[in-house]
């Protein structure tokens, strides 16, 4: 569902105008990621990646992901029948030239193809022994070319099937990653937007009806570019901002859109269940993004559109960590066996609450007692990652966040462990009474507006005084007994 909120007063609106280039020099737009834009507004629209600026799903969403991974997505012969001991779990890639890149073939530039996803998957120890990954994705096919279901983008990905010895009928996972080829012919923002929703959705119910089986789609959207010429495939803002397809998609199932229905207890099932996959765009080499990922111009090729080889290698780290830490997908992904014996770990978190932004240092202790630890991977449950034993995340919108890091041995023993991360909006501290007055602290963040209420019963609301962050109030309301809070400015 979009969420167009213009007549909201006081949230931030977030507009770029820049000059045209196509080059290098194009490091920073002051464009905010979807999972950190908090109360914030893009053109008159919310951020986040779910409903209502969330950056995780609402929990019954989550709920019926978690039970797809769990008991439906099992082991499939040919004919689509549970065979636990020689059946697959079949996860293709269905996108553009970028897609296919970034998933398996590596970059143009014909350097380092091991850098890609699939690859990469296919030499991890922890990989799941019966999971199958094809690349259907394929250069120059956007989503207009994937809306047809007899198309000849469709028939590729059938021969593929075929050539790596599997069935249509055991394809259960895909990552989508799509976009319109020459966007800006489409018009503007958010009219190119709604477009790329609108074939979106046609894919996803397409893969319903050409892989009966298949039971989770993830979506992700485009990476950063380093073009905002007009003549270019995807410029920059539109890179950023068919982020708001996806974002939309998903929350139009969410909301129980019949058309894009996943749930047989509601109706005819017409399309699989939706999620996002990793948020991939960052403001180039601008820290903005929460988890501190940036592209740099050396990530391109010279369309400064295409990922270079050190590009594919970003992509994919940030595909592995997903696959391996989301809830929904470490019950297929990951093997279950153990050799030997598996890592110990133990995760903490230097905070576990505070109010935005909330910036926390988290760490694994591991070790593994027969052999070592291969890789740590982390996701943050809004989209971001990291890879290393120690990461800093700092989060920016308010939310209850899982972090979830997974440790893998040399054996491909894997344990996954978490921690969780409330942050608030708005929090007060520090009461104080001083002879006839009250004192508190109102804690936030710098760029928001916050308003301290009174109330007599707790019922009736009063605004006492505004003020833009964190500040310290003094009740002037002496003599009488009286309660107070602070909220965001409405």
């Amino acid at each position: 569902m979009k969420t167009f909120a213009s007549f909201l007063i006081g949230l931030m609106v977030v507009v770029s105008q820049i000059s045209a280039r196509a080059n290098c020099t194009l490091t920073n737009l002051g464009l905010t990621p979807l999972p950190d834009m908090g109360f914030n507004l893009y053109r008159g629209y919310s951020g986040g990646l779910y409903p209502n600026g969330a950056n995780n799903p609402p929990p019954q969403h989550l709920s019926a992901g978690l039970n797809i991974a769990l008991n439906e997505i099992v082991p499939l012969d040919s004919a689509g029948h549970a065979d636990e001991t020689n059946g697959k779990v079949v996860m293709i890639s269905v996108g553009m030239s970028n897609t296919t890149q970034e998933f398996a073939i590596g970059s143009n530039d014909g350097i380092d193809a091991g850098g890609a996803f699939k690859p990469r998957a296919n030499g991890d120890p922890a990989k799941h022994p019966q999971l199958l990954i094809v690349d259907g994705a394929q250069g120059g096919q956007d989503v207009t070319r994937w809306t047809n279901l007899t198309s000849t983008t469709w028939k590729t990905v059938n021969s593929r099937l075929t050539q790596a010895g599997v069935t249509s009928n055991q394809v259960q996972v895909a990552w989508v990653k799509h976009s319109l080829q020459n966007i800006l012919q489409y018009g503007r923002f958010p009219t190119y937007v709604d477009l790329l929703q609108e074939h979106l959705e046609i894919v996803v119910r397409n893969l319903k009806i050409l892989y009966p089986n298949i039971k989770i789609v993830y979506v992700s959207s485009r990476t950063r570019a380093y073009t905002d010429s007009p003549s270019a495939t995807n410029p920059e803002p539109a890179s950023y901002e068919v982020g708001f397809a996806t974002k939309w998609m998903i929350e139009k199932q969410i909301n129980g859109d019949l058309s894009l229905n996943f749930d047989s207890a509601k109706g005819e099932v017409v399309a699989p269940w939706l999620s996002w996959g990793p948020y991939f765009w960052a403001d180039g080499l601008n820290p903005r993004r929460s988890d501190g990922f940036i592209w740099a111009c050396s990530d391109f090729l010279t369309d400064f559109t295409h990922p270079s080889n050190t590009g594919v290698r970003k992509a994919a780290d940030q595909l592995l960590a997903f696959f391996k830490t989301d809830p929904t997908a470490t019950p297929w992904f990951l093997k279950k066996t153990v050799v030997g014996q598996p890592p110990n770990c133990a995760v903490f978190a230097d905070v576990s609450n505070g109010v935005i932004p909330l910036t926390v240092s988290f760490s694994a202790h591991a070790n593994d007692a027969d052999g070592t630890i291969r890789d740590y991977q982390w996701t943050f449950d809004d989209g971001t990652f990291a890879t290393n034993a120690n990461p800093t995340k700092t989060f920016k919108t308010p939310g209850v966040y899982t972090a979830r890091v997974t440790v893998t041995d040399n054996d491909g023993n894997n344990v996954s462990r978490s921690t969780q991360i409330s942050v608030a909006a708005v929090a007060l501290s520090r009461p104080l009474i001083v002879g006839d007055e009250f004192q508190f602290a109102v804690l936030g963040a710098t760029n928001y507006n916050y308003v301290v209420q009174r109330s007599d019963n707790l019922t009736n609301w009063f605004p006492v005084i505004t003020n833009r962050g964190a500040f310290t109030f003094t009740s002037t309301n002496s003599g009488s007994s009286s309660f107070y809070r602070a909220v965001l400015e409405p």
